[in-house]
């Protein structure tokens, strides 16, 4: 703060007009000087209750349910021994064009409702496929077989680094890929990734170098008449 008083007083020194820095400085209050939170949210929704089907996969809102690979004669649907694929997808957040992929995140706020259909339930897991998942019975809050509840976790506090989550955002398609398996059934889903975004020192200082060039104009212009 110190060196653009220092800057400004310069300025001052050197005749620059009261009107163009009344601008300098009200601009250089604009400048962001604290770093800020920037979040982008993406969610996935689906029915609780889908009505099963026989001999393959099944598209239940946002949620494709896929057919038992093993036993295809099994409903998909039924909430048992079935896979549950969706996409987070970020591509309608506003923030997203602001959203500073290379900084680390400060959280990663998962919320899940679901519907446990049985005891296997306590052998499920949810994450990015191929990346990392999570054990649902470590999640604290899992609603008891045969209801439906919403539980919230921080990923990062469960095993998963900043780097895991960035690297799976598609910079394409703004999209992370998830799955849960296999016994339950999931009806709401969302992903809230948040960032602290620094403001660069470039920013405030090529501010001041274009202050320091618009008052060399002024000075010539004077010099002229």
């Amino acid at each position: 703060m110190e060196f653009i008083w220092e800057i400004e007083d310069m300025l001052r020194k050197n005749h620059l007009s009261l009107p163009f820095f009344a601008i300098l400085t009200t601009l250089t209050f604009w400048v962001p000087k604290e770093a800020l939170a920037i979040s982008i949210k993406a969610t996935a929704t689906g029915s609780s209750n889908p009505t099963p089907v026989v001999g393959g996969d099944l598209q239940n809102g946002d949620f494709l349910i896929l057919q038992n690979s093993v036993i295809p004669s099994l409903p998909t649907g039924d909430g048992v021994d079935e896979t549950t694929d969706w996409s987070f997808d970020f591509s309608n957040d506003g923030n997203l064009m602001f959203f500073p992929v290379s900084s680390p995140l400060d959280s990663a706020l998962l919320t899940l409702t679901l519907s446990p259909i049985n005891s296997g339930v306590t052998t499920d897991t949810i994450g990015v496929p191929g990346v990392k998942s999570i054990n649902i019975p470590s999640i604290p809050g899992i609603p008891a077989v045969g209801t439906t509840g919403t539980v919230s976790i921080d990923l990062l506090d469960f095993g998963f680094t900043s780097a895991d989550i960035i690297n799976s955002l598609d910079p394409i398609t703004n999209t992370i890929p998830w799955l849960y398996q296999d016994d339950a059934i999931i009806s709401f889903a969302e992903l809230e990734l948040t960032v602290e975004s620094v403001p660069e020192p470039t920013s405030i200082l090529g501010l001041l170098v274009t202050g320091a060039i618009a008052a060399g104009i002024v000075r010539e212009k004077k010099q002229e008449n």
